[in-house]
């Protein structure tokens, strides 16, 4: 709505700046909507660098949260593959203990057997092996050789009772390790979810943060839009203003020249009169009226006198604000008036202001100075840069306080009031709009 507003606005006031009516244009009001706009688009900059560096944040908390995954992922990877190979390693480890346990009871079993044999027959069976043996010497070596069997199952008996306890260890070990690698890998699994979790959240806040600032530039494009409509509206009103202001000051001087040439051709004419009484006078030998021995003198109108000078008043203002409110640098009359002939041939570009040698010349608004030297034709001169495409010159100056490069703002004093280089005192004071010289009457109160 407000922006419909703005634009009808912008239509109107346009629309307003085309009429050739003599009503009265400001570009006051336009100045301060461009003012509150500029300050909206600088709002709107700032809250857009803002988001724009959550943006980033968020791209880069995002970008950190895919590593922190893709590393997580990783090492579930690695734990997975450790899991699997220790529960390969354990399943052959069980198979191990179960064949030793099984051969163990075996063995057990015959060492069992032979131990029941040796106990219930007791000595008498060597004994009787002996007896009813026909080769007394092989009986010897069978009954040896008996003996060796029985101490070696009984030696198997024990290894396998010790690799059964080895392998049980170990399989306990693995146990051990599958339940630190199953801890591991649930506390990977978990810092995954909450990675993930963190990076939908970071994704959420980037999407959001994203559409805002897709909003924000939508807004701004629109904001610097009717910047530059108010830019260019403002712009056209102060050219219609400085138009109309200046067809008044045109038509003012005609007015003033077409009664200063009546005046004087009644002044003729009376003085035309007046001789021919006094010759009819003489003529006929009479005396000679008293109004016809007086000639009549046509008063030349006085030069415009400058009595408000500038001063810190227009200090922080935009150089376009000060139209019909300008004050002029130094305190005189104006001798050379913009557009009149000068006694070179040439025409003013600017006024001429007459006054004393060596009186304060004040800045008439804020900016830089771009030029403070010598300039031929015009003694010493300063050029000042006020922004907007607006610079303002003085010329004929006895004296300069600033420099190149400084800054100055207005009411300050640049220097001191000298002669043009022909010899006028006093100072020449130029306006000019993107080069282009404007009459700095137009913008006085």
């Amino acid at each position: 709505m407000k922006r419909y507003l703005l634009l009808a606005l912008l239509a109107g006031a346009a629309q307003a700046a085309n009429t050739s009516s003599s009503s009265a244009l400001s570009a006051a009001p336009h100045q301060q909507d461009l003012k509150t706009v500029r300050k909206e688009i600088d709002s709107l900059k700032k809250d857009l660098a803002q988001k724009q560096s959550v943006q980033k944040e968020a791209q880069s908390a995002i970008k950190e949260s895919e590593q922190a995954i893709n590393q997580t992922q990783q090492a579930l990877a690695t734990l997975e593959e450790k899991h699997n190979r220790s529960e390969q390693q354990l399943a052959e480890l069980r198979a191990k203990i179960d064949q030793t346990r099984r051969t163990l009871a075996e063995t057990r079993q015959r060492v069992g057997q032979m131990l029941v044999r040796q106990y219930k027959n007791g000595q008498h069976d060597a004994m009787k092996l002996m007896m009813n043996a026909d080769d007394p010497n092989q009986n010897a070596r069978d009954l040896t050789y008996y003996q060796h069997i029985a101490q070696a199952e009984q030696q198997l008996v024990r290894q396998l009772v010790a690799q059964q306890q080895q392998l049980e260890t170990l399989s306990s070990q693995l146990e051990q390790e599958l339940a630190r690698l199953n801890s591991m890998s649930s506390r990977k699994a978990q810092e995954k979810n909450e990675l993930e979790k963190d990076k939908t959240q970071q994704q959420q806040q980037l999407s959001k943060v994203s559409g805002e600032i897709k909003q924000s530039q939508s807004k701004l494009t629109q904001l610097q839009e009717d910047e530059k409509r108010l830019t260019n509206l403002i712009a056209q009103i102060n050219r219609e203003i400085q138009r109309r202001r200046a067809e008044a000051v045109r038509k003012a001087a005609e007015a003033r020249k077409a009664k200063q040439a009546a005046a004087r051709e009644a002044a003729r004419k009376e003085n035309e009169r007046r001789r021919q009484l006094a010759e009819n006078a003489k003529k006929q030998g009479k005396p000679v009226p008293e109004e016809a021995k007086k000639q009549v003198v046509v008063k030349e109108e006085p030069a415009e006198q400058v009595d408000d000078v500038a001063d810190g008043s227009a200090a922080g203002r935009a150089f376009a604000s000060l139209q019909g409110k300008m004050k002029l640098p130094v305190a005189g009359q104006i001798a050379g008036a913009f557009g009149k002939p000068r006694r070179e041939g040439t025409t003013w570009k600017g006024i001429f202001i007459r006054t004393a040698v060596g009186q304060p010349v004040h800045t008439v608004a804020d900016g830089t100075v771009v030029y403070a030297d010598q300039l031929r034709g015009f003694g010493k001169a300063v050029v000042i840069d006020h922004g907007g495409n607006y610079m303002t010159v003085y010329t004929g100056l006895s004296a300069i306080a600033k420099s190149s490069g400084s800054s100055v703002k207005a009411g300050e004093t640049l220097g001191n009031t000298g002669t043009l280089d022909n010899g006028d005192a006093g100072l020449y004071f130029e306006i000019r709009h993107l080069g282009r010289p404007l009459n700095p009457q137009a913008w006085t109160r």
